[in-house]
């Protein structure tokens, strides 16, 4: 009988094994055939080496496996024929924190981490004690702390075999295990990647049911077709990589394996670091990349739970670390061994992805097109296959670091002048530089301003077409590409509005209102929008009972609409407008008249679609005599009753319209 010098529950209860491992305790038990096979090479030479895992399915090993039906997987039987649970191992497995494998990397604390996801581990050994076979068998249970392990003579084996059984999976990791042999398979061979890369690799196979899996030729049929190997040489620590590409896509990504002891501690997604590095290059190139990084250092500055290292980050580095290498010093170095090997794939890539936003920058976004002189490092890091709307959002965050730096530059340039610090031939000299960057930041500026103009106008057209639905958009569309509904000018700036594409002069009236009906009350009538402008008498309030001067009211329709009468169409309801306000019974948000006298223009816009010269709205317009405009596309009326002058804008003319004048502009930046 043989006690453990150590309490069991209190060192399982500790082991700090997140619930989305479960596969933890399988890979050290996997590891440790490893180990106890290379122990018995270095006793009797080598040997037909083999380790066979079992997946145990509802307590049944060898469960048949129906197709589309897979049951749960309750725990997992590992055979080797390594050396065995001789008196040494036996002793080590004991002891807690055992040095025992120190040399083999060992911790001798992984064996803890069966009791935290299973119920018990049965451990089974049989082999060859210099003179004879002899076995010996026991439970491990987090309850127990005293092993029967005496040894027991047995009868003649073909081999050595030691099997070690993890029963019961427990939850919450039982939720987390795979369910898929294949899936379980691949994950072996990324955790223990070293062991399978070594020639002297045993054979490996994984049992589920009636299917065996080997992960030998899995690894070398799926994951290493080549192999180059450097060394890095950080300070007095030497590290090697080994460039590995994988033909499988289930690894899942590009990655580096940052190893420790011949075991995969972590794992590095390279997308994250390597900027034209993304799963793409499977599809271009039919691989991916893995490399393995491995070094005395990463060997003896792991920690305790073989989960992560021991190793400062790099930033914020404080006095006790200060003379040690940091992940940021190996990181850096890999990934610039990574890029060399992988140049000849990232190269059309990055040259590819510069194309792009050069021309996306010079044809659809100019606001950025100083970036590329200015910015260009910066613009290098930005990912690849981005769609239009993630690189605009990548562009803008440069942009917005551009500027706030133009800024800084400006004043640090008066205040050294101001100081003294630099004469006036410098600071001209300076200056001018600095200059070129603030005339293509104002540039840009503009150009931002016409290709939002140029879009808008776009939104407009694809507005007024009929959708896949067969239905023309609601009136809500157009209104609020012109201005947002429910709104008014003290609340909306004016980039948030395009009345330009009325009239240029609109976008500067004293006062704007969208959809607000007369004194903010529901019960009242509204116009669509209303422009107060040029009040009579100048006061700093918007609405202090003076008289304005105009008064511009503009009435929405839904595009192709003819479904008017002559009681209800856009031109009653506007000089029905007019008779409420010259009533004084109008009244702003406020609850202000909105005072007009008979010298008031007032200018009435109805925005809306001439069908056909059969149409209702036509014959409208006939019978109250408007005129055509000059291109033939408009109507307009003077009516001296209201003293209005009355236009009937079709969507057609009113883009028509926009694009004439900015066409100079947009000619000038290629839109």
């Amino acid at each position: 009988m043989r006690g453990f010098s150590v309490n069991i529950k209190g060192r399982v209860k500790n082991y700090p094994l997140p619930k989305n491992q479960p596969l933890f305790p399988l890979y050290e038990a996997v590891v440790n055939s490893f180990h106890a096979i290379e122990e018995r090479r270095t006793s009797i030479g080598d040997y037909k080496a083999q380790i066979t895992i079992e997946i145990v399915r509802n307590g049944e090993p060898t469960l048949p496996i129906v197709p589309g039906l897979l049951p749960e997987i309750t725990g997992f039987i590992i055979k080797d024929n390594g050396i065995g649970f001789n008196d040494a191992n036996m002793k080590s497995f004991t002891e807690s924190d055992s040095t025992y494998k120190a040399e083999l990397g060992g911790k001798g604390v992984g064996r803890f981490s069966w009791l935290l996801v299973f119920k018990k581990a049965i451990i089974d050994s049989r082999y060859y004690d210099d003179t004879e076979y002899v076995r010996r068998g026991f439970e491990f249970l987090v309850d127990s702390t005293e092993i029967d392990d005496e040894l027991k003579s047995c009868d003649a084996q073909e081999d050595n075999l030691t099997t070690v059984e993890l029963v019961d999976c427990l939850s919450p990791y039982k939720n987390y295990l795979p369910k898929n042999a294949m899936t379980i398979a691949m994950h072996i061979i990324h955790h223990c990647l070293i062991y399978f890369i070594a020639d002297t690799c045993p054979i490996v196979k994984l049992i589920d049911g009636e299917e065996t899996l080997n992960l030998n030729n899995l690894f070398h049929e799926n994951i290493k077709t080549e192999d180059n190997e450097v060394t890095i040489v950080i300070g007095e620590e030497s590290f090697k990589l080994l460039h590995v590409k994988a033909e499988e896509k289930s690894v899942g990504g590009n990655k580096l394996f940052m190893c420790a002891n011949n075991r995969v501690v972590d794992i590095k997604e390279l997308e994250q670091y390597v900027i034209d590095l993304d799963k793409k290059i499977y599809k271009d190139n039919g691989f991916l990349y893995l490399g393995v990084l491995t070094g005395k250092y990463l060997d003896e500055n792991v920690d305790m739970n073989r989960l992560s290292f021991n190793i400062p980050d790099g930033t914020g580095i404080t006095e006790p670390y200060v003379n040690q290498i940091s992940m940021k010093q190996i990181m850096d170095s890999a990934l610039i061994e990574i890029g060399k090997y992988l140049s000849e794939y990232l190269q059309p890539v990055a040259d590819n992805k510069m194309k792009r936003i050069k021309n996306y920058a010079t044809n659809l976004a100019p606001q950025y097109r100083h970036l590329l002189k200015y910015k260009k490092d910066e613009i290098l890091k930005i990912k690849p296959y981005l769609s239009d709307d993630k690189l605009d959002e990548e562009l803008h965050k440069i942009k917005r670091k551009f500027d706030s730096e133009l800024k800084e530059q400006n004043q640090k340039l008066l205040d050294e002048l101001n100081k003294g610090v630099i004469n006036n031939e410098e600071y001209e000299h300076r200056f001018m530089k600095q200059m070129k960057k603030v005339n293509a930041a104002n540039g840009a500026t503009l150009a931002e301003y016409i290709a939002h103009r140029k879009v808008i106008i776009d939104l407009l057209e694809m507005g007024i077409k009929k959708g896949e639905d067969g239905k023309f958009q609601k009136e809500k569309f157009i209104h609020n590409l012109i201005y947002p509904m429910r709104k008014d000018s003290d609340e909306e700036p004016y980039d948030n509005h395009n009345l330009w594409l009325i009239d240029e002069k609109l976008a500067y009236s004293n006062y704007i209102s969208s959809d607000i009906p007369f004194a903010n009350d529901n019960r009242q009538e509204r116009t669509d929008i209303m422009v107060l402008d040029r009040p009579v008498a100048v006061s700093e309030s918007e609405n202090d009972g003076s008289i304005f001067d105009t008064i511009t009211l503009f009435e929405l329709k839904r595009p192709m609409r003819d479904d008017y009468t002559d009681s209800e169409n856009p031109i009653t309801q506007l000089l029905d407008y007019v008779d409420k306000i010259m009533s004084g019974e109008a009244k702003d948000k406020a609850g202000r008249p909105i005072k007009a006298s008979p010298n008031t223009k007032f200018y009435l816009y109805a925005v809306c679609d001439v069908i056909s010269k059969n149409s209702r709205l036509s014959r409208i317009l006939r019978q109250r005599g408007f005129n055509t405009t000059p291109d033939g596309l408009g109507y307009f009326l003077n009516n001296p009753s209201y003293n209005a002058y009355i236009e009937v804008l079709p969507f057609d003319k009113m883009i028509n319209d926009s694009k004439k004048r900015n066409k100079v502009l947009f000619e000038k930046l290629g839109l």
